[in-house]
């Protein structure tokens, strides 16, 4: 008996890894397709990110939906701090003053 039982189960056994080795081999087949998809949306919204941060367009929508114009010299003020504001020296902190 131990003769017909041991090679049947050998047999049920193999079946069973190839069944699972057969469903894993689509499984990866079909995340490799799903891989290919997501890296070519990615590239395209690489392509359209670009498309949407040119400056060009940025400005025509500023002056066209904002209604903002590109500054020139006449526009411009420069400020030295000496009406009251707060100025930070060298980017570090504020200097103290006094005692």
């Amino acid at each position: 008996m131990v003769l017909v039982v041991v090679p049947v189960l050998l047999m049920l056994g193999s079946v069973y890894v190839h069944t699972v080795a057969a469903r894993l081999g689509n499984e990866v087949v079909r995340l490799e397709e799903e891989k290919k998809e997501a890296e070519s949306e990615a590239e395209r919204l690489e392509v359209k990110i670009t498309e949407l941060s040119e400056p060009g367009r940025i400005r025509a929508l500023a002056r066209g939906d904002l209604d903002m114009q590109d500054p020139n010299g006449e526009d411009l003020e420069t400020y030295d701090g000496s009406d009251g504001e707060d100025v930070v020296d060298g980017g570090g902190e504020k200097k103290e003053t006094g005692e």
